[in-house]
């Protein structure tokens, strides 16, 4: 077996399939078996490549330099240019560079799910995790406020210290009776949700602003606070 024709054959069926998996990728198809595949014929279409640079070294030498006056051939400096086109290019993150990147999964990559709440749903949630909250505080409901709360929770009730949950737990009713009042929910992302507005309590009224977070399908609080 000839060294030179197995290494070349090797390069030629790790490119055919480095550019198979590639143009999937590129495509949108792109999957665990797909992108490993590409790595690792990506490995040894580089490997390859070296042993067939070296074994054909003066050709690659003779296709690249004039023997008679030693300057470089037109058939190097092209491709040299090019490839530092694109490669500065695609660094720049040039709009054509970015937009020939994206245009494959456009085109047939999977259409991704629009993510996030409405604003409608935002609203919706904002109050009624705030307004059971408030409940449950003015109640002394420990099963509700534990449910309502995340383990790491920080409240505060506007007497300028924050609570734990365990501390929030242990605190008894309250006296009297609390409304809420909910004028912003604002989303954060799709997990978080920051809600503001005012909490009355008898003729006074104090704003307050509270942090929700999703977990497991269920909306918590995570900070809590009402200004003094």
């Amino acid at each position: 077996m000839k060294s030179k024709h197995f290494v070349s054959l090797s390069v030629a069926a790790s490119f055919a399939v480095l550019a198979t998996t590639g143009l999937l990728i590129y495509f949108g198809q792109g999957n665990h078996i797909i992108d490993h595949t590409h790595a690792w014929m990506g490995i040894l279409f580089f490997s390859g490549a070296v042993f067939h640079i070296t074994n054909n070294w003066a050709s690659i030498k003779g296709y690249s330099i004039n023997r008679k006056g030693g300057g470089l051939k037109r058939e190097l400096i092209i491709p040299v240019l090019v490839v530092a086109l694109f490669t500065t290019g695609i660094a720049a993150d040039w709009p054509v560079f970015k937009d020939l990147a994206n245009a494959g999964k456009k085109l047939f990559g999977p259409k991704r799910k629009e993510r996030g709440l409405s604003q409608a749903a935002a609203d919706s949630i904002a109050r009624k995790v705030t307004a059971d909250f408030q409940k449950a505080m003015t109640a002394g409901d420990t099963a509700s406020l534990a449910r309502l709360l995340t383990d790491k929770a920080l409240v505060n009730t506007g007497d300028s210290t924050f609570k734990t949950k365990a501390d929030v737990l242990a605190l008894p009713a309250a006296t009297g009776t609390a409304a809420v009042q909910v004028d912003q929910a604002t989303m954060v992302d799709e997990k978080v949700i920051v809600s503001a507005g005012t909490v009355s309590a008898g003729a006074g009224k104090k704003p307050f602003t509270g942090v929700l977070n999703e977990a497991g399908g269920s909306w918590k609080i995570a900070a809590w606070q009402v200004s003094q």
